[in-house]
C-alpha cells in the first residue's frame, strides 16, 4: 500500500491525533495547506515552479476558486499518478470533498477521516452537506470517532455502508501513571484550546466550588486560544490568581509531566450556538492512560471515552455547578481517585491503546 495522507495544517498542537496517524501509519506523502492542500511534508509543491510560487500567495485561489479548483484537481492527479498512489486518507470532511475528483479520475481509494465540527457545525454543513452526500457513498471507508459522530453523519447523509466508527488512539507505553510526591492540595489539570467548545471559564467556575471545599486546592491550565484572555480576566476579577495557574502552549514531555503530578482532570466540553462540537479529546484519552479520574461532560465521544461513575464523573453541558460537587466528591476520597484512575487507565489499555488502534485503520485502509 503507497498511502498517502492529506491534512490542512503542517503543524498544530491540539491535531496530535492527526501527527500519531502519519507516524503509525508512515505514509509515502503527506500533503498539507488548507482543504485544497499541495504542499508536500517532505518539501515541494505538486505545482510545478512558478506556479507553485503564485498558488502560495492565494492570488489564483482567491480571485477565481473555480477554475482554481479544477487546476487543483489536475496537479493532484498527476502527482497521485506519477508517485503511484494506491490509497488516499483525507482528513476532515471538508478537505475530502476537494481532493474526490481527483482520486475518482485516478480510479485511486479515498478514504475520509471526520474529527468534530466537520461533522456538525452549522455553517460547515451548510456548505459541504450537499458534497458529503455525494461523495460519501463513493468512498472506500467513512470513518468517525464515536457513536454520536456516527448520528451526525447519517443525519446528513443517510445510512452509510461504509461508514466506520474508530476512536483514536493513545499511547499507553508513554502516558503512564508517575510517581506522585506527596502534597497537602489538591490538584487539577485541563490540557486544551481556550476555544468555546472547550468552555474554560465553565471549568474555572467549577473549580470555585471545589474551593469552597478545598481552599488549597491548585488549578493548572495548559493551552492558549481565542478565549485565553477572557479566562485570565475571570480569574483576576475573582481573586483566583493564587489557585490558578495559566502555562499556555507547552511541549508534550512537560504536559506529559504535569498529567501524573495532578490528582483530576477537568474538561468542560459543550456544542456551541454554532454546531461546532469535539470529536473524542485527546487529552481526556491520555490523562485516563496517566491514571486521572476524568471530569467532563455529557458530550460528543466523551461518554465512550469515560466511564460514568467507574473512570470519572459526567454532567450535562453548561452545569457548571454539578461539575463542582464531582469534583468535591472525588476530592473527598483519596481511595475513589485512586480506583477511578486505575479503571481509566484499563479502559484504555482495552479500548484505545495506540497500536491497535493504528492496526484497525490500516486494516481498513488495506
Amino acid at each position: 500500500m503507497k498511502l498517502l495522507i492529506a491534512r490542512s495544517n503542517f503543524f498544530s498542537y491540539s491535531e496530535t491525533f492527526i501527527d500519531q496517524q502519519i507516524r503509525q501509519l508512515n505514509p509515502h506523502a503527506v500533503l498539507y495547506e488548507g482543504w485544497q492542500p499541495s504542499n508536500i511534508h517532505a518539501g515541494g509543491s505538486i505545482y510545478p515552479f512558478p506556479l507553485s510560487l503564485l498558488i502560495f500567495r492565494g492570488s489564483l485561489r482567491n480571485l477565481f476558486p473555480a477554475f482554481y479548483q479544477k487546476a487543483y484537481t489536475y496537479f493532484l492527479k498527476k502527482y497521485l499518478l506519477t508517485t503511484k498512489t494506491t490509497c488516499v486518507l483525507a482528513n476532515y470532511g471538508p478537505l475530502g470533498t476537494h481532493i474526490f475528483t481527483a482520486c475518482q479520475e485516478s480510479n485511486i481509494p479515498f478514504v475520509v477521516h471526520f474529527h468534530g465540527f466537520d461533522a456538525s457545525e452549522k455553517k460547515t454543513i451548510v456548505r459541504y452537506g450537499v458534497e458529503y452526500r455525494t461523495i460519501l457513498p463513493l468512498a472506500k471507508a467513512v470513518i468517525v470517532v464515536s457513536q454520536v459522530m456516527k448520528m451526525d453523519i447519517e443525519e446528513i447523509c443517510g445510512p452509510l455502508k461504509n461508514l466506520h466508527v474508530l476512536p483514536y488512539g493513545v499511547d499507553t507505553e508513554k502516558f503512564k501513571p508517575g510517581t506522585k510526591a506527596s502534597k497537602q492540595s489538591i490538584q487539577l489539570i485541563s490540557v486544551g484550546r481556550f476555544t468555546a467548545k472547550k468552555a474554560p471559564i465553565m471549568s474555572i467556575k467549577a473549580f470555585q466550588i471545589l474551593l469552597e471545599k478545598f481552599p488549597t486546592a491548585h488549578f493548572t491550565m495548559i493551552g492558549d486560544g481565542e478565549l485565553w484572555e477572557d479566562a485570565k480576566k475571570y480569574v483576576e476579577e475573582n481573586g483566583l490568581e493564587k489557585n490558578v495557574a495559566f502555562m499556555g502552549q507547552q511541549k508534550p514531555d512537560l504536559i506529559l509531566e504535569k498529567l501524573q503530578e495532578a490528582d483530576i482532570f477537568i474538561q468542560h466540553s459543550i456544542k456551541t450556538p454554532s454546531g461546532d462540537s469535539e470529536g473524542t479529546p485527546n487529552s481526556i484519552l491520555e490523562a485516563s492512560a496517566c491514571g486521572l479520574p476524568i471530569v467532563s461532560t455529557i458530550h460528543a465521544g466523551i461518554p465512550e471515552a469515560v466511564i460514568q461513575g467507574e473512570t470519572g464523573i459526567l454532567v450535562q453541558e453548561n452545569d457548571f455547578k454539578a461539575m463542582g460537587e464531582a469534583l468535591i466528591s472525588i476530592a473527598n476520597d483519596p481511595t475513589l481517585r485512586l480506583k477511578m484512575g486505575e479503571s481509566a487507565r484499563n479502559h484504555m489499555l482495552k479500548n484505545y491503546e495506540i497500536k491497535t488502534q493504528a492496526e484497525k485503520l490500516r486494516g481498513l485502509l488495506q
